[in-house]
């Protein structure tokens, strides 16, 4: 269902090869897509099903991966992705740009390089999804000047996506990224003579957007009322107030005082106990936390406070859930990947590689059948898919897609509040609202962001590098068709594999007809490069390949 409101937003247009008195030609039968061929003996998962897999914890699959996943089965394949090494963004960034003079696009650069090209590609397709949970943004003009601060709060979340939420949630709130953007850094205990009083912003924040929202959570992720049926909130004014309070005295680390101009964008904030507010401090359900501690202490009790809330499972569950697998999950679904949370299986709380388990391993993940629902893609998502299998790389040695976000309005830590692109509760009006469904992505997605985004497709298939060097700047990013190269000639076992690479199976039989009949006119006198462009042109901004089934 949610597939095909998909259409209704996306306007393609696929041109018919041209000719005089065609008109009145009855139109073509349409080709019957390939029959499924049933799993060889030898091999764990089908093709297609690989490929979902990787669709929704990698940034899109390679020959090569396929071939892994299908050999060795899900479980397999995240076991290996689990004991990877983590591929940090800081090292590359600081070997590629040593300088001075480095600007808020080069951390773009890695970050493509990184994504793209990473080992570790369930690591780095989870932070992706915590880095929409956890923002912080460069459209802040204090992290725009700092990349490599910037660089470093992305290697948190990469550091982190494994292990305990409650050791990210506090890593999170002592990045000085994170300080700066929401206000936790120099945050000063109360002072009637200076008129000064706690800033409230993270406080707010960690509570709305981090831990557990604003109303309590069933572990299904419904919704708790009261006996009128309106929902119960989470906190209150004076909740926010105890918090702002904890979160008071900290500052850039390696300071020599409260007032030092030492600035490190990169190493956790350090209490300065002259400005932490010591009074006793009111938290979540009642929690007291007494008069007299340190700052540590504090800060300790209070996240302890919000890592403990019945919420956190359902409400982080259902949006790594959302950034992964579906826009719109079972109850049961997220009862499960709720269950995980609170207990991994021997008794451990906050377990992510439990949750990132449990959301992947789901049935309403993996079985392929269930296309019901999905999700539609984030554009960063579909220009990484499109990297991911054509090996893209600019010629001197970079990614080329730094600038993506003045082109399609979407970058990497750029969003333009802390609530991010879009809201998790998003619901497109008409069709999809009508049908009870949210869907997140809608909110970034017009007419203006169709246009770029078919634009910015457009660069990237007929800027490749079939066309020859001599035509192609170093520093532009291209696509490599040579795995295509050998199928030119044979259009059916081309299709065959776009279908499977690009669109997991969902070329239906009249977009694969309006292909072969594309591929059939661009034979006629056309290198062999035009006719590859422009189909996988046609296929990537298709309304099947915005969806991932």
């Amino acid at each position: 269902m949610f597939t095909r409101f998909i259409f209704c937003f996306f306007l393609v247009a696929l041109l018919p090869a041209c000719g005089g008195e065609d008109a009145a030609t009855p139109a073509p039968e349409p080709t019957p897509s390939p029959q499924p061929q049933p799993t060889p003996p030898d091999r764990a998962v089908t093709d297609q099903e690989a490929v979902r897999l990787l669709l929704q914890a990698s940034f899109g699959p390679t020959d090569g991966s396929v071939e892994n996943v299908a050999e060795i089965g899900a479980e397999a394949w995240l076991e290996a992705q689990f004991a990877s090494p983590v591929t940090e963004h800081l090292p590359l960034l600081n070997s590629t740009f040593p300088g001075d003079e480095i600007y808020s696009h080069h951390w773009v650069e890695i970050w493509w390089q990184r994504s793209i090209y990473a080992d570790d590609q369930l690591r780095q397709r989870v932070a992706f999804s915590l880095s929409q949970i956890f923002v912080v943004s460069t459209k802040d003009a204090r992290l725009l000047v700092d990349p490599r601060g910037v660089t470093s709060y992305y290697d948190t979340l990469l550091t982190h996506s494994f292990g305990n939420f409650r050791d990210l949630l506090e890593a999170v709130t002592l990045h000085p990224m994170m300080g700066m953007y929401l206000s936790m850094l120099g945050n000063e205990k109360p002072d009637a003579e200076r008129n000064i009083r706690p800033d409230e912003n993270f406080a707010r924040e960690v509570m709305q957007l981090f831990t557990i929202g604003l109303v309590e959570l069933n572990q299904d992720g419904s919704v708790v009322t009261d006996s009128q049926g309106n929902p119960v909130a989470t906190y209150d004014q004076e909740t926010i107030k105890g918090f702002a309070h904890v979160f008071t005295g900290w500052h850039y680390a390696g300071r020599a005082n409260w007032w030092d101009d030492n600035y490190d964008g990169q190493s956790p904030m350090e209490p300065y106990e002259a400005f932490h507010d010591r009074g006793e401090k009111m938290l979540l359900n009642g929690t007291v936390v007494p008069a007299g501690q340190n700052a540590r202490a504090d800060l300790a009790m209070a996240l302890d406070n919000l890592f403990n809330h019945p919420n956190v499972g359902p409400f982080i569950g259902k949006q790594l859930i959302q950034r992964l697998v579906t826009s719109n999950p079972s109850a049961d679904y997220i009862s499960r990947v709720a269950a995980a949370f609170n207990d991994n299986g021997d008794g451990v709380r906050g377990d992510m590689r439990a949750v990132i388990e449990a959301i992947l391993l789901d049935d309403e993940a993996r079985d392929i059948s269930a296309t019901s629902t999905g999700k539609l893609r984030n554009p960063l998502l579909r220009i990484a898919h499109v990297m991911r299998v054509f090996q893209s790389r600019a010629r001197d040695g970079g990614m080329g897609h730094e600038f993506v976000g003045l082109n399609i309005g979407v970058a990497p830590l750029d969003s333009p509040s802390v609530f991010n692109f879009y809201r998790p509760d998003y619901s497109a009006p008409g069709a999809i609202r009508e049908a009870g469904l949210v869907s997140p992505e809608f909110q970034i997605t017009n007419e203006i962001s169709i246009t770029r985004y078919v634009n910015y497709m457009f660069y990237m298939a007929w800027f490749n590098n079939l066309r020859g060097d001599e035509i192609v700047e170093d520093d532009a990013g291209i696509v490599n068709f040579d795995q295509l190269a050998a199928l030119s000639d044979d259009h059916d076992a081309l299709l065959d594999y776009l279908n499977l690479m690009l669109l997991d199976g969902q070329m239906n039989d009249t977009m694969r007809t309006v292909l072969m009949d594309a591929l059939d006119y661009w034979s006629q006198g056309e290198a062999d490069w035009v006719k590859l462009a422009n189909v996988v042109y046609l296929i990537t901004i298709s309304p099947q390949f915005a969806v991932q089934q």
